[in-house]
């Protein structure tokens, strides 16, 4: 199997890193809940979400190290973790015994599988947006007014201070989080404006998308050619 991307290091650069990313979505989380119908019901969804997000960016954290470069030992790791939480199983179990509830313990346990797979492919799909990040960074630093959406999900755009980079939730597409997986869709904008748009399969996918968009605006990130 391939070995998986790693976030480049690049001498005299800020780092864009996972502590970064996760101080990002938190304070993207900070919205105001006032405009809700249901105040109390937001800010419970807030949180919960909040928790989804940061435990996918925990793992891929931990998860991003020589050791687990290789798809099948990170599947592997995925596993173990997976079926030795007490906490998850007990929570299967409770749930299953729901008299309304409309599935069987058995079933629950068997769908312990793809919740594996979604935890493998999020974290790839987290990893591989991280390497795209800081390479977009290193190219477009003195730009400004461009920005990238991952997947329908994370909007990423340039900042003035280190590390030059800032992550905006799109909290409204956050169903969408359950379906990513290594190879996804990417978008870089000027403003509002879609310069390009397409399928990130490697990490040369990106930087073709991200060098033409870039060829697109002028000198100073301004003005469109």
């Amino acid at each position: 199997m391939a070995k998986i991307e790693k976030t480049p290091v690049v001498a005299d650069k800020a780092i864009y890193t996972f502590d970064a990313l996760i101080d990002d979505i938190l304070k993207s989380a900070e919205w105001n809940d006032d405009e809700a119908q249901d105040v109390e019901k937001a800010k419970r969804e807030r949180q919960s979400k909040r928790i989804v997000v940061q435990m996918l960016i925990d793992l891929a954290n931990y998860f991003n190290d020589d050791s687990h470069q290789e798809g099948e030992k990170l599947r592997n790791a995925i596993e173990v973790r997976v079926k030795g939480d007490a906490f998850l199983s007990a929570f299967i179990f409770y749930v299953s015994q729901n008299p309304q509830f409309d599935y069987s313990w058995n079933y629950l346990r068997k769908k312990e599988n793809s919740y594996e797979d979604f935890l493998f492919e999020g974290v790839l799909f987290l990893r591989n947006m991280l390497a795209d990040i800081n390479m977009f960074a290193g190219k477009a630093r003195n730009m400004q007014n461009i920005h990238i959406v991952f997947n329908d999900i994370f909007d990423v755009f340039l900042a003035m201070e280190k590390p030059f980079v800032k992550t905006n939730v799109l909290w409204e597409n956050f169903h969408r989080l359950v379906t990513v997986k290594r190879n996804y869709h990417l978008t870089v904008k000027y403003k509002e404006c879609i310069l390009v748009t397409g399928t990130r399969k490697v990490a040369t996918d990106a930087e073709k998308l991200i060098d033409t968009a870039l060829d697109m605006v002028g000198n100073n990130g301004n003005e469109l050619k």
